[in-house]
């Protein structure tokens, strides 16, 4: 008999993996949890980045994260060395189809914890 080649243990062993190998750091909010705006404009991050962009939290809406991961949602995006936003701007998904910013707001860059395509929205 021949031995399994490993180029198919490797999926199998990914396959196997448990789930909390899934986490989705700086990913959207998921499960149950997420619904209205958390789900639309949530972040997985640290808490302790939560606390630093003034966010609030929310708990079970990022299932495969650590504990100390928790579905973020920024009102307020962060101040740049320009001056502070208006107070209609939000942390958002760019991705999202439906979002106000896409036809009445201004992305803006480097105010929002997350990749490029988590950015701050403010409406004018």
């Amino acid at each position: 008999m021949q031995k399994p080649s490993i180029f198919f243990l490797i999926p199998l062993l990914l396959l196997l993996s448990p789930l909390s190998t899934l986490a989705a750091l700086n990913g959207r909010c998921t499960g149950s949890k997420a619904t209205g705006d958390y789900k639309q404009s949530g972040i997985c991050i640290k808490t302790s980045t939560c606390k630093k962009y003034k966010g609030t939290t929310k708990d079970g809406a990022c299932p495969y994260d650590p504990d100390d991961v928790k579905c973020c949602l920024i009102d307020n995006c962060a101040p740049s060395p320009d001056g502070d936003l208006g107070p209609h701007s939000y942390c958002e998904w760019t991705s999202d189809k439906d979002s106000i910013c896409n036809e009445f707001g201004v992305w803006f860059n480097n105010r929002c914890p997350g990749g490029d395509n988590y950015k701050c929205c403010e409406i004018p």
